[in-house]
């Protein structure tokens, strides 16, 4: 077991809003949490002080922004009485902010700031979020346990490294709730939605993940880099996510938690899409949350700047040809977990 560098985990790329229409679709399988979270929320939405909506983790924008108008048109449709609204846009320093700025600036339909800080950290004053939201986000680790001798993904550990993996998904599980309980306002809600484990411990990602390995052991990755080619992310299972003594502790009720299985790639089971447009489909989804840490792992080899592109384009069109030779193999049924969360009220003393 090998231990890298404890910086390891970066924001989204550049190509994200491109690419990341997968990442979507768990976004819109949360709107009935969303619109269930609001119908629980308990705070005073008259209040002079600015009624806070956060995303943690909204990458380059493009969903980001998509999930917080539904959630503010929602917040209209139940005649909350919101006199002063904010979103906070949150990820890490190394997002690609740009995107997401220009983006706020074109849709200019809310006001909006960024918060450039890790979401395992606190990033709002405490009692001021009244709404918080996070999509595919916090399977991200804080920093990157050791180096998988076998493969890129949690999904293939084994041993000390697996039990590493889980250790640091716990570490980063307890410090993501314990500051968004500081943060949240009495009566406010924390809306989570991540792709997860089930009761057999599969998420029914496993075959299509298997080939990015695969295909970068074809694409002139040496040892080295394969080794220290490791994605710093953990596949919770829905019993780690619904964790009765954690909720307890950071004053957090369950509105709702729910393990739901939903069909992805449903475009290609029903045939609407062309093999060739679903190959891409999978390609684009790989490189949407991939691409910068393959990047880092070859800058870091030493690889100049000509040969990342070559080696990224050749590993590309081999998962794009072995997802044409195999399409059927690859999974659909993934699964998700869907968790409201709601700051318990403070107790009044008589």
């Amino acid at each position: 077991m090998t231990t890298t560098q404890l910086d390891a985990t970066m924001g989204m790329g550049e190509s994200y809003n491109k690419n990341s229409k997968v990442q979507l679709s768990t976004i819109d399988l949360s709107i009935p949490s969303v619109r269930k979270a609001i119908d629980a929320l308990d705070v005073d939405c008259s209040s002079s002080a600015p009624f806070i909506i956060a995303d943690f983790g909204c990458a380059q924008g493009l969903n980001s922004l998509h999930i917080m108008k539904i959630i503010i048109n929602y917040l209209q449709q139940t005649n909350k009485n919101i006199r002063e609204l904010l979103v906070v846009h949150n990820d890490l320093p190394t997002n690609d902010w740009t995107s997401i700025l220009k983006l706020l600036a074109e849709d200019n339909s809310y006001k909006s700031v960024i918060s450039g800080r890790s979401f395992y950290e606190q990033c709002l004053p405490n009692n001021s979020l009244s709404i918080g939201y996070t999509s595919t986000s916090i399977h991200w680790l804080s920093k990157m346990p050791c180096n998988l001798s076998n493969h890129c993904l949690c999904f293939f550990a084994v041993g000390d490294e697996l039990a590493a993996f889980q250790h640091q998904s716990r570490l980063d599980y307890i410090q993501f709730l314990e500051h968004r309980s500081h943060e949240l306002r009495p009566g406010g809600v924390l809306i989570l939605a991540n792709v997860c484990l089930d009761e057999q411990g599969t998420s029914g990602l496993e075959n299509v993940m298997d080939l990015l390995y695969k295909c970068a052991q074809q694409a002139s990755f040496t040892d080295q880099e394969l080794l220290d080619y490791t994605i710093p992310f953990y596949a919770r299972s829905y019993k780690d996510f619904v964790d009765e003594e954690l909720f307890t502790r950071y004053s957090l009720e369950v509105v709702q938690s729910e393990c739901v299985p939903a069909f992805w790639f449903t475009q290609w089971r029903e045939r609407q899409m062309t093999l060739d447009e679903f190959a891409r489909l999978i390609v684009s989804y790989f490189r949407a949350w991939s691409e910068p840490t393959i990047q880092q792992t070859l800058i870091r080899s030493g690889r100049t700047k000509e040969d990342i592109a070559e080696i990224l384009n050749r590993l590309w069109n081999l998962c794009e040809q072995e997802i044409k030779q195999q399409p059927d193999h690859l999974p659909s049924l993934v699964h998700h977990a869907f968790i409201i969360l709601k700051k318990k009220l403070a107790v009044v003393q008589e």
